[in-house]
């Protein structure tokens, strides 16, 4: 039932963009707006297949997203073990950050900081791509709606492209946290752990499913928090690169917990049928409210300069 639906859902998404984007290019215009037509009507495009402001956002965000995901990868990797080392590695769960980087760069060298790093760099570039697009096409459709206010239509289209983005993310996360656990081992990549996934009990099930709840969950409310906030900050005079890392670090707070379940959830290669709700009562029965923090201080600085990064780019 969930692939059907994550399939049908990228159809009508896919299908939805590629058609607004076309008309944009040659019209002029977004279809879904309720704009008012000029005098002599809306002016077509002299050239049809010059790059529209939908196809711009979503190679803008392809290259933001897979340089801000790059530069800032050795913090996700420190995040990722701090949340998943009381289980791979009880005896390094006491660690602290500076800790957890010596043990890494001990065990598996610089290269141990970037596992899953080549998957995640093209995964957040098509992420980004659609977050983008998605927010834009989602605003200027709120924004023809005379009976919403401003903040809300932001908070609405950042909201729509937090769900979108989700079904991309969870098989890109659940590929990423696998190798960033196994660290720089011999002979892994993105292709063995697919490989290996999609063999399990589950099959694409594996891949597509696991930690999709949660993902969601985190996403929604993320995406509304992230846009909003840069949006607001830009309208108050802060330079990009400033907006973008306080919109970065300002999203991500709020959601971290659940992210730390998500994490908990997606760590196996195996087909987890745990539940969200198991996983978050077992990390607070064990170690508390706490628990659900592991990994946050590594987490605020990757934001911080994953998305100063993306947005300035």
């Amino acid at each position: 039932m969930i692939i059907k639906l994550w399939i049908l859902a990228w159809t009508a998404m896919g299908t939805l963009a590629l058609a607004s984007s076309f008309y944009t290019n040659i019209h002029g215009r977004n279809p879904f707006t309720l704009s008012i037509p000029p005098p002599g009507g809306f002016k077509r495009s002299s050239v049809p297949l010059a790059m529209g402001p939908n196809t711009l956002n979503l190679i803008s965000g392809a290259v933001a997203g897979s340089t801000g995901v790059f530069v800032s990868f050795p913090f996700d990797t420190l995040k990722t073990l701090s949340q998943t080392r009381r289980n791979n590695n009880p005896d390094d769960d006491k660690l602290g950050v500076y800790g957890l980087v010596k043990s890494v760069y001990k065990t598996d060298g610089v290269l141990g900081f970037y596992g899953g790093v080549r998957g995640m760099v093209v995964g957040q570039a098509l992420i980004k791509s659609v977050a983008f697009a998605s927010n834009d096409w989602a605003v200027s459709l709120c924004g023809s709606a005379p009976f919403l206010g401003r903040v809300t239509s932001l908070i609405l289209a950042a909201m729509f492209s937090g769900l979108v983005t989700s079904f991309i993310v969870t098989p890109v996360e659940r590929v990423k946290i696998i190798l960033q656990g196994k660290g720089n081992a011999r002979g892994e990549n993105e292709l063995t752990v697919l490989g290996s996934m999609l063999r399990e009990e589950g099959g694409l099930r594996n891949l597509l499913s696991v930690g999709l709840w949660p993902t969601i969950s985190r996403e929604v409310p993320s995406y509304a928090i992230y846009f909003v906030t840069f949006r607001l900050l830009k309208d108050l005079g802060l330079p990009t690169v400033l907006a973008g890392g306080a919109a970065g670090v300002a999203c991500w707070v709020p959601v971290y917990p659940i992210d730390v379940v998500k994490t908990t959830l997606q760590e196996d290669e195996s087909y987890n049928r745990r539940s969200a709700w198991e996983v978050l009562g077992t990390i607070v029965k064990e170690e508390g409210v706490g628990g659900l923090f592991d990994g946050l201080t590594p987490k605020v600085i990757r934001a911080c300069i994953n998305h100063a990064v993306t947005f300035t780019v």
